[in-house]
């Protein structure tokens, strides 16, 4: 090679797998049986067995109850499912931008300092978006949190005094078991750090810690730094 020839190799490897691929298959998968299970814990009045007389309740009668308590409880069971919905909405919108700007990256910190300067590298306006979506999905978090237990008291009220047998007990509370599994693990998920954004659906509760590669900036041209180096190597050359 003569002398001051530069040649500059640049190495890209392909992935095995394309990790935001597998983590939206992931969350699509997860969602549809989360919609089931927030359906049956949120019309516990519905769904649950109780008793009309010497029958069991239909689901049509459980819904035509014309009792204050009843169209009460009812209607605080649409509500729960309501809250439940737009807390799916944001839950949604908040790991698709998780995947789409960031990677989990197992060779990095994980730590709150580690992660904010990782953030650095991607643009502002980006980074404000997956902030402000945490925050959005933990205040409707709360909302929902309050809704669900006004929910909880006034459907428990109103199936005691149509208890029907053991199915009666069993159904309910694994239903009300299905929605607190649901807000403990959206707490658990918001209630962080502001850089240390944990998935809401993938397993163990997967931390995204680094800058997704296609999302960072180029915050300085490769052509000042090949004469950089020529004039390093000029100067050793004297």
């Amino acid at each position: 090679m003569k002398k001051n020839e530069h040649k500059i190799y640049f190495y890209y490897i392909m992935p095995i797998e394309n990790q935001d691929f597998h983590q939206r298959m992931n969350v699509a998968s997860t969602l549809t049986l989360e919609l089931y299970r927030v359906l049956m814990g949120a019309f516990l009045m519905v769904f649950v067995p109780q008793k009309c007389d010497e029958n069991v309740c239909s689901i049509s009668e459980n819904i035509n109850r014309s009792d204050p308590l009843s169209r009460t409880a009812l209607a605080f069971n649409s509500l729960t499912l309501l809250a439940f919905l737009i807390l799916y909405i944001v839950e949604v919108k908040r790991e698709n931008k998780l995947i789409t700007y960031l990677e989990v990256n197992k060779f990095n910190a994980v730590d709150n300092e580690s992660v904010g300067t990782a953030l650095e590298k991607l643009e502002t306006s980006k980074k404000d978006t997956i902030l402000n979506y945490d925050v959005y999905y933990q205040k409707i978090g709360y909302l929902c949190t309050i809704i669900f237990s006004i929910n909880s008291v006034l459907s428990s009220v109103v199936i005691y005094t149509h208890y029907l047998d053991s199915k009666t007990i069993t159904v309910y509370l694994t239903n009300l078991l299905f929605m607190s599994l649901k807000v403990y693990d959206v707490y658990n998920t918001v209630n962080t750090k502001p850089n240390i954004f944990y998935s809401a659906y993938l397993k163990n509760k997967v931390q995204y810690n680094d800058v997704d590669p296609d999302k960072i900036i180029v915050v300085e041209e490769i052509q000042p730094k090949i004469e950089e180096m020529s004039n390093e190597n000029k100067e050793f050359a004297v």
